[in-house]
């Protein structure tokens, strides 16, 4: 049986992996309860158009990009914050699988831009110009990310980046399947570093 079935169905492990991807799951259930108490409702932001889900994945490349030049810096500062990041994911209780990496960029990529976009973003244009509440949501985006303060920097800036997207298609389609490429990417990238790590001796 291969290391990632085996991984699948490790009693430990995939007990873990639900406490985290329930953790997740619950955003959803917090953006849908805010979004009544908000009165930022949901349904008209998000429609299935073939276009918009075009956008969104064409969005993917450039964050695609930076990933890869953040695979591949020689920089100190780059590669001791790879290295922080490599370890980190490598603690979490769980091998990363193909069906898990899925599973979870799909649970971040919606619960997350249902949250952040669709009811922050939102609810603040109430009161702000939209680049106001674009920022406001973002910093809020970039706290929930704090592992580091470098690591919450960048996570702000790429919510500001998802919420460019949903402003310029109006569809919370475009940056959930923005979200949802990139995070498959990364984790993809994150669970082969992790592996090679392991093999080097690393971890």
């Amino acid at each position: 049986m291969s290391e990632n079935n085996d991984a699948d169905h490790d009693p430990t492990e995939n007990n873990t992996f639900v406490a985290v991807l329930a953790g997740t799951i619950l955003i959803s259930v917090a953006a849908f309860g805010l979004s009544l108490a908000f009165n930022t409702p949901l349904a008209p932001q998000f429609t299935l158009n073939p276009n918009d889900f075009l956008i969104g994945v064409i969005a993917t490349l450039p964050l695609v990009v930076f990933l890869w030049w953040f695979a591949n810096s020689d920089a100190p500062s780059v590669s001791t914050f790879r290295n922080d990041q490599i370890e980190f994911f490598a603690s979490l209780g769980f091998v990363f699988t193909p069906r898990r990496i899925l599973l979870m960029a799909v649970a971040a990529g919606i619960s997350e831009e249902l949250l952040f976009r669709g009811v922050f973003q939102t609810w603040l244009h109430y009161f702000f110009p939209m680049m106001i509440a674009i920022i406001l949501s973002n910093v809020v985006f970039g706290l929930l990310h704090m592992r580091t303060m470098l690591y919450a920097f960048i996570a702000g800036c790429v919510g500001v980046y998802l919420s460019i997207v949903y402003v310029a298609t109006g569809n919370l389609l475009a940056p959930i399947t923005t979200h949802i490429v990139y995070d498959a990417v990364a984790l993809e990238y994150t669970r082969r570093a992790i592996a090679d790590a392991r093999r080097a001796g690393i971890l």
